[in-house]
């Protein structure tokens, strides 16, 4: 009693309506008779039948308009992730690019030397950052070993220091612990490349007699077998004449960018070569 109390008005509208569309399917079949409860029913049930049928139509096409909001938003992230996919395509075209063009000037390089080589990519560096030093992916069993020495097309690299069979730790010219005997190319002066702070280089043992420029170029002197002869170590940048002291204070800017080094030239044959 309660529920029939509290929505008795909804429950007589609809089944006035239901007898409406009841005595209508009746009289459907049967001659048209105008009279007066059928043109009033007809008054009550045609207007509530057009905004069922506008509020049928509404609905359908909020629907639609729904369904294709969806459909769109679908397609747009489609369409992102083909974006996304042809900009990673390009930057891997560009990287594939850049390693050719590297490559070729490495095997262009390889080709002025006279001695077995293999080819290695710098695959880590020292996280520790006490030592100059990169990881390749080259080792023993591709001949690599200690103390053989290491170049790239622009110039010399540094010497290996420790080997395993497939990896081997590079230490670079820039370290402090390395060095290597140099010729200034143009008065054929000689003296050791060593590494310091801030990724340059010191000339050592130049006497005060020896005529230096900036700009002169150093290259590898071949003593001791270690790096082949005239290979290019790097362009004077500055020279000091102290008074006191045998030697010049000379620094050399390395002809290899060690910070963007990625492809390196392992000499697997070392030997004395003519000074």
């Amino acid at each position: 009693m309660d529920f029939f109390r509290n929505y008795r008005f909804p429950i007589i509208v609809g089944l006035f309506l239901l007898a409406a569309l009841a005595f209508f399917s009746f009289k459907a079949g049967r001659k048209a008779v105008v009279e007066p409860a059928g043109r009033w029913l007809m008054e009550v049930v045609g207007p509530a039948q057009r905004g069922m049928d506008w509020a049928g139509d509404w609905m359908e096409s909020l629907w639609r308009r729904y369904f294709s909001l969806v459909q769109a938003a679908e397609e747009n992230e489609e369409l992102k992730e083909q974006v996304a996919s042809l900009r990673q395509q390009l930057v891997d075209l560009e990287e594939m690019r850049l390693a050719n063009q590297r490559l070729k000037e490495l095997l262009k390089f390889k080709e002025t030397l006279d001695y077995p080589m293999v080819a290695a990519e710098v695959v880590g560096r020292d996280p520790s950052g006490h030592f100059r030093t990169v990881m390749i992916n080259k080792g023993t069993s591709d001949g690599v070993k200690t103390l053989m020495p290491v170049v790239c097309a622009q110039g010399a690299v540094g010497r290996i220091i420790w080997a395993s069979p497939n990896h081997a730790k590079l230490l670079l010219l820039i370290d402090p612990n390395s060095g290597v005997d140099v010729l200034v190319q143009s008065s054929r002066a000689r003296g050791v490349v060593e590494g310091q702070a801030g990724g340059r280089l010191n000339l050592k043992y130049l006497i005060h007699t020896e005529h230096i420029s900036p700009g002169d170029r150093v290259v590898t002197s071949g003593a001791a077998g270690v790096f082949p002869k005239g290979v290019l170590v790097g362009t004077v940048s500055s020279v000091k004449k102290e008074k006191i002291g045998a030697f010049q204070q000379v620094e050399v800017e390395p002809a290899v960018d060690f910070g963007r080094l990625e492809e390196v030239l392992v000499i697997l044959h070392r030997r004395q070569l003519d000074e």
